[in-house]
């Protein structure tokens, strides 16, 4: 392997290393810049290729692009997942062999591991409290409050009105909304018959038999009156 470039076969020969060891192998010197490097001179060859390649040159340049892109996603996620692992290994406090591992990896390695640590000394040292929505709400409503003092008694009277208004309109909403929600609540079907291709307002539906499906209810209740579906008890 030259020091400048790599070729098909260096690819191939890393992760042939990187799959069949349980650490993570050692990489040549400035590995990913040149493997960038190769697969951006590889992508630059196929810009000008037709679809489908017209000849066997084209054709080898094409295959071994999606080739290379496709080893070097795979070489990437499995040296990832042995980082990973040894993250937690180590947040535990067992020693890991780090050796092989490049400057950024070793900075994962640590990051991930702190975390776990971190967690860990929350759930069963500190005061860890799941938030809630009702925290999210109870924040909402003191901040509103606060706003509210800030402003001090400006406008007694027009926000008093306003505040009607709110309120009125915020009814009107809930009854819009609780209307829409029931015109709009579905069903789970299990589809007994195929039934031909039909639309509604939003969608086009094609079920067959064996389907299981959500549908709107109306259009459920149809199909259910007509033998082609029934409801699935939950």
């Amino acid at each position: 392997m030259s020091d400048d470039e790599l070729d098909y076969d260096d690819v191939i020969d890393v992760w042939e290393r990187e799959k069949d060891t349980t650490q993570p192998c050692a990489l040549p010197e400035n590995f990913y810049p040149r493997l960038r490097g190769y697969i951006q001179d590889l992508e630059e060859k196929t810009k000008d290729i037709e679809t489908p390649p017209k000849n066997k040159r084209e054709r080898m340049v094409q295959k071994q692009y999606e080739s290379v892109v496709k080893i070097a996603d795979h070489f990437f996620k499995e040296r990832q997942k042995k980082i990973v692992l040894s993250a937690y290994h180590r947040s535990l406090g067992e020693d890991v062999n780090t050796e092989n591992l490049l400057d950024r990896e070793l900075e994962l390695l640590d990051d991930i591991s702190g975390l776990l640590k971190e967690l860990k000394n929350l759930m069963f040292h500190g005061e860890y409290k799941r938030k809630t929505k009702s925290d999210d709400k109870t924040k909402e409503e003191k901040k509103k409050s606060e706003q509210a003092g800030k402003n001090g008694g400006e406008n007694k009277e027009i926000g008093k009105d306003h505040s009607k208004t709110i309120d009125k309109t915020t009814s009107e909403d809930e009854r819009n909304l609780e209307a829409e929600v029931e015109a709009h609540e579905e069903l789970l079907v299990y589809i007994t018959e195929n039934v031909p291709p039909f639309v509604d307002v939003d969608n086009t539906y094609e079920l067959e038999k064996e389907d299981v499906v959500t549908l709107e209810e109306s259009i459920a209740q149809v199909l259910i009156e007509r033998g082609k579906a029934r409801k699935v008890k939950l």
